[in-house]
């Protein structure tokens, strides 16, 4: 599909069917990441493909901020660990431009994903055996979406964007109204139920 197409297209996916993804399709997941950008081409990332139930509920244990966990991270089949080596000063965005290219590349492929930021970064290191002197910017969740989600609520791009300097538009992101606006999402993606997929 066109690409613009696609970025419209690619959503947070929380509910998964239990169907296990073919390597095949994994294998191509992983190969968008690999021809993400890099400073200078360092090509610092590494990714953990996790699909052993076992791991996966180790890694939802450690999961959460202020308390609340990802229950996706139980009902997906796959999850992948982005890792990165301290090459330049700009290993972590390169690792999450990796991460970008394959959550990407999953929805192409008729795949769901979820990124997931929120976890202790050391207790993570110790329980995937990752060096301690690596970054390990995410992780995210991949399989066959169960449900269909809502397109969510963009801003207008005229209040993003500005010429030649910062004009003083669009958002103010420290406001406490918006911070308490973000922990009553993460509070309803705690309790929300799944919406049954839509017929063809």
């Amino acid at each position: 599909m066109a690409f613009l197409e696609l970025a419209r297209k690619r959503r947070s996916v929380r509910h998964y069917r239990p169907d296990p993804v073919p390597p095949e399709l994994i294998e191509q997941v992983l190969e968008a990441g690999r021809w993400a950008p890099s400073a200078c081409n360092s090509q610092p990332w590494e990714f953990i493909v996790v699909t052993d139930p076992q791991v996966r509920e180790a890694i939802y244990q450690l999961a959460n901020v202020v308390g609340l966990k990802w229950p996706h991270l139980r009902s997906a089949p796959v999850t992948i660990v982005v890792c990165a080596r301290r090459l330049t000063p700009y290993s972590r965005d390169d690792a999450i431009f990796a991460a970008q290219n394959m959550l990407l590349c999953a929805t192409d492929l008729g795949l769901g994903t979820c990124w997931i930021g929120g976890f202790n970064e050391s207790k993570m290191k110790r329980l995937l055996s990752v060096p301690e002197s690596y970054l390990l910017p995410g992780m995210f969740t991949l399989g066959y979406p169960a449900t269909e989600p809502a397109p969510p609520p963009r801003r207008e791009l005229t209040e993003m964007t500005h010429t030649e300097t910062y004009q003083r538009r669009g958002l103010d992101l420290t406001r406490p109204r918006f911070v308490w606006s973000v922990l009553k999402k993460l509070f309803r993606l705690q309790v929300r139920k799944p919406r049954p997929p839509t017929s063809p």
